[in-house]
């Protein structure tokens, strides 16, 4: 079913047409025949679609079929329609494997295909394509959906884009799969976490797998990494789900207020004790508590909460009696608390409490092939929030790939929040990005992208040396001779580059 975006859906970065519904589902696998529907209000867009097509699969045929109705929310004159349709369709494509797409068109159009295939008037197995906006720079997302199960089966991954990749430096890994856990991939939309590498993945699923039992949860990783994002993670996959989740800044407790903070006290414990005061533990009961900064805690401070945690009890301050507590306890730190131990600044005792399950989050730094993709979708998030709407250009993009990122997501959300303010256009340029430039030298190396699943280093070399060319070649006003000698080469080698097709370079 041809919709508004096909074939290609708005993009957030400057020149690069982003593959709708119909081009997301033709790269998955190769199809002799398709069957392009569609209403007066889309025959544009299934005209354009039909030419695409055309360029990219010249072994498919294509087929349209108008339905005339200009009222595609009419379920019984959409039945009507369609089931003629769908008869001129199986007529020609009798003896073959048929897909259908359920992700385009109106609520009606997808009820009506649906019944049409479950009623075997229609013998097809059904397709569902995810969101073109996540998937700028992934595979498609494209899955099958049996009837028998609630999973959908993601389908065999196709090759990522060429171009994009050449333009990109080949951002972004193949979609991994998450039925072992088909809860997280509706939570980590829900809480916003953007997954692009194998690494971050890995810690998704480690904190999936850990979530519906009451072990404590240790989150290591530098500032900026998302780590009480990774916290909040853990509850909303647990059944403590619905019950609180109380943050503590360790970092921001005083030494003196630190046992009234965790515990509570009661009125005239102290002389600023006007009343009675529950304590973090009381809050988050039957909860889950946040110790955020855990390696910042004082030693004294360490020995209240090692006893807390290993009687679940809690004592408020100037009480003399108990109280039982149910808290799941969530901890994260960027200190090194092996070392720590190491230098008797953190407790051994309390480490052990602590964690039971540890969850790493690298920085950024070590997952650059992520930082094209978030890009994006932290822009996206930024254009929701307000206008103007803008748009990355493609030197952006490489120009954030090039940065190290040592304040992680949060710094690089910051910038794009400041770029977006700055650029006086609707697409963001490198000089909108107040980023420090790395100065040249032996840690230049340490910002390309890393190997990793899909990497390939000879379209890491193509692409940086097509890029160089064009650049030498802008600089010196397309002259062979003056490109040539900026980049130290000859004046053939720059002939034979130009003389090349676009595709020749992968």
């Amino acid at each position: 079913m041809v919709e508004d975006r096909d074939p290609f859906a708005p993009s957030l970065v400057d020149g690069v047409e982003q593959a709708g519904t119909i081009l997301s589902m033709m790269a998955m696998r190769p199809y002799d025949l398709l069957f392009l529907f569609y209403t007066p209000t889309t025959q544009t867009n299934a005209q354009a679609t039909l030419r695409e097509v055309g360029l990219r699969y010249p072994e498919c045929k294509v087929v349209l079929l108008e339905l005339p109705d200009s009222d595609p929310q009419d379920p019984f004159a959409l039945f009507r329609q369609l089931s003629r349709r769908v008869g001129q369709a199986t007529r020609m494509s009798r003896g073959s494997q048929n897909h259908v797409c359920m992700s385009s068109g109106t609520p009606e159009m997808r009820a009506a295909l649906f019944f049409l295939v479950t009623a075997g008037v229609l013998p097809a197995s059904l397709l569902h394509v995810g969101s073109p906006a996540e998937r700028l720079f992934d595979a498609p997302d494209v899955k099958e959906v049996r009837l028998d199960t609630s999973d959908a089966i993601s389908l065999p991954e196709a090759s990522r884009d060429v171009e994009i990749q050449m333009e990109l430096l080949e951002a972004g890994l193949p979609h991994a799969s998450t039925d072992r856990y088909p809860e997280l991939e509706g939570a980590l939309k829900e809480l916003q976490i953007y997954i692009y590498s194998a690494a971050m993945r890995s810690a998704a699923e480690t904190a999936a797998r850990v979530a519906p039992t009451n072990a404590p949860v240790l989150i290591l990783g530098p500032t900026g990494t998302g780590k009480e994002l990774f916290a909040k993670l853990v509850r909303r996959l647990s059944d403590r789900r619905n019950k609180a989740f109380v943050v503590v800044n360790c970092a921001a407790i005083s030494e003196t207020l630190s046992e009234s903070e965790m515990f509570g006290h009661v009125k005239g414990a102290f002389t600023d004790a006007k009343t009675d005061r529950e304590g973090k533990f009381e809050a988050a009961d039957k909860g889950t508590l946040f110790l955020d900064e855990i390696g910042d805690l004082t030693p004294q401070t360490q020995a209240k909460l090692l006893r807390a945690l290993e009687q679940g009890e809690i004592q408020r301050l100037g009480s003399s009696s108990v109280r039982k507590v149910d808290v799941r306890i969530v901890a994260a730190t960027n200190v090194n608390l092996k070392e720590a131990m190491a230098k008797g600044t953190f407790r051994t005792d309390l480490y052990y409490r602590l964690s039971g399950v540890e969850v790493s989050l690298p920085p950024l730094q070590a997952r650059r092939e992520e930082i094209a993709s978030l890009a994006v979708r932290l822009l996206e998030r930024l254009n929701q929030e307000g206008e103007p709407r803008k748009i990355l250009s493609k030197d952006s993009i490489f120009r954030l790939m090039q940065h190290s990122w040592p304040g992680n997501v949060r710094e690089l959300r910051g910038v794009l929040k400041n770029a977006k303010t700055l650029a006086e256009g609707d697409v963001i340029e490198p000089k909108d990005l107040k980023i420090d430039t790395t100065p040249p030298g032996k840690e230049y190396l340490d910002l390309l992208p890393g190997p990793a699943p899909g990497f390939s280093l000879k379209k890491l070399l193509d692409t940086v040396r097509e890029h160089q060319m064009r650049k030498a070649l802008l600089m010196c006003n397309e002259n062979q001779s003056q490109a040539a000698k900026l980049l130290g080469i000859s004046k053939q080698a720059v002939s034979e580059f130009l003389s090349k097709p676009d595709d020749s370079v992968a």
